[in-house]
């Protein structure tokens, strides 16, 4: 446990530092164990404040905190390919590994992501530690890893704004059908 708090410190405090030194191989059993130790903190506090908050039930803290780490594992495999894939094309000369890792420890948002409104905000912080990472381990500059950790994002939030567009159109045609029927 004192490997995992220096290492919450020193991602979070000095994340140029931490990529510059951390290794781009090795394994991914480090870096996980560090991101399911997060996604199990998030996991549980917010199972806590959902109970507390919402009345929900004690058994959602296990099933949060189950399911966010399961989930937050599979999530940054799949992460890692979509950011490994973008990081390339811009440049980049890292691997998949050190990818998954950059996004293993920039994970540590998480322990304080669960705090309700300070989540969101402490969330970009974590595409800060993303980009920083993905300079040191994919040698990329700072403009250039910054594209490749946003767009992704950017693509996402069109796709999310056009399925929504397609749904409030589809709603709004039901309306206007169910009101001509009258």
């Amino acid at each position: 446990m004192d490997n995992y708090v220096e290492t919450l410190k020193k991602v979070l405090t000095n994340p140029e530092g931490f990529y510059s030194e951390m290794p781009k191989s090795g394994g991914y059993q480090e870096p996980l164990t560090f991101a399911a130790i997060n996604f199990a903190i998030l996991g549980l506090l917010s199972g806590i404040v959902a109970v507390i908050l919402s009345g929900a039930s004690a058994t959602s803290i296990a099933t949060t905190l189950i399911g966010g780490v399961i989930g937050g594992i599979i999530g940054l495999f799949i992460g890692g390919v979509i950011l490994f894939i973008f990081f390339k094309i811009f440049g980049g000369s890292g691997s998949y590994e050190g990818t998954v890792r950059i996004m293993s420890y920039s994970s540590a948002v998480n322990v304080f992501a669960w705090v309700p409104v300070v989540g969101g905000i402490i969330g970009l912080y974590g595409i800060w530690l993303n980009i920083v990472g993905g300079k040191h381990v994919h040698n990329l500059t700072t403009v250039k890893s910054a594209i490749a950790v946003l767009l992704p994002l950017i693509i996402l939030g069109v796709i999310v704004a056009l399925m929504m567009a397609v749904i409030i159109a589809a709603i709004a045609a039901l309306g206007l059908t169910e009101l001509g029927g009258m």
